[in-house]
């Protein structure tokens, strides 16, 4: 579990872990001090909030006096990070992903024709291959065979589905899922590549919170999580 430290020294530490070796993410940084606040952002919305019902996580949200935030989640295997900007009306706070980030995404690769090639392999860009991706296999006769990679690739048991139509790939931590790839005809060697793209990175643009009594209650997914000011060591 992340401590439950200074949230800025946190966030900059999220942001170096967050993404993955493979993931050409930029770095996001974060000052140690914030600007002065400006007419429209003196105001007492600006600060560091944590999630006060976050149990062996870390969850916080930094809002600046400049107008820009900073968000980290850290959960088990799922890292994700946000910044941008942040504006008031009345209690209600509203974000802004800046850039809006690019989702990762599942493409095809040219087949593997050598011999011994699994059935299916799912890599990085640089060719390291990625376990745990699952696999939804479609067969001629309509039945359907679940599963997961390894890193040196996946194939069906034999016999167990002798003419495939199309597969479809799930990374379930990050939920990014693939469309479903036609492979009728194809006897094995697939190669499918995860583009990491801004691999980490939520776009919470649209996500509003209400500030009251000291705490902001923030709507994430459908669901409120209250965050509660961090008091200054």
């Amino acid at each position: 579990m992340m401590s439950r430290t200074n949230l800025r020294a946190a966030l900059a530490a999220m942001a170096l872990l967050v993404a993955p070796a493979h993931a050409q993410s930029e770095t996001v940084t974060f000052p140690v001090a914030a600007p002065a606040p400006s007419a429209e952002q003196a105001d007492d919305a600006v600060g560091e909030y944590r999630d006060v019902n976050s149990f062996e996580m870390f969850h916080g949200l930094l809002l600046r006096a400049d107008g820009t935030f900073a968000y980290a989640l850290s959960v088990g295997a799922l890292d994700r990070r946000s910044a941008g900007t942040w504006v008031r009306e009345g209690d209600v706070i509203t974000l802004t992903t800046d850039p809006k980030p690019v989702a990762p995404e599942f493409v095809a690769a040219p087949d593997d024709g050598a011999a011994g090639a699994p059935y299916l392999i799912v890599t990085w860009p640089d060719g390291d291959g990625i376990a745990g991706v699952d696999v939804l296999l479609g067969c001629g006769d309509g039945t359907q065979i679940s599963d997961y990679t390894q890193y040196d690739g996946w194939s069906p048991g034999a016999g167990t589905c002798p003419d495939p139509q199309w597969v479809e790939l799930e990374e379930g931590i990050h939920q990014i899922r693939s469309p479903r790839f036609p492979v009728a005809g194809r006897r094995g060697g697939l190669h499918f590549v995860l583009e990491p793209h801004d691999f980490g990175v939520a776009d919470l643009t649209g996500t509003q919170g209400v500030l009251k009594e000291g705490k902001l209650v923030l709507t994430l997914g459908g669901q409120s999580a209250i965050f509660e000011r961090v008091t200054p060591d």
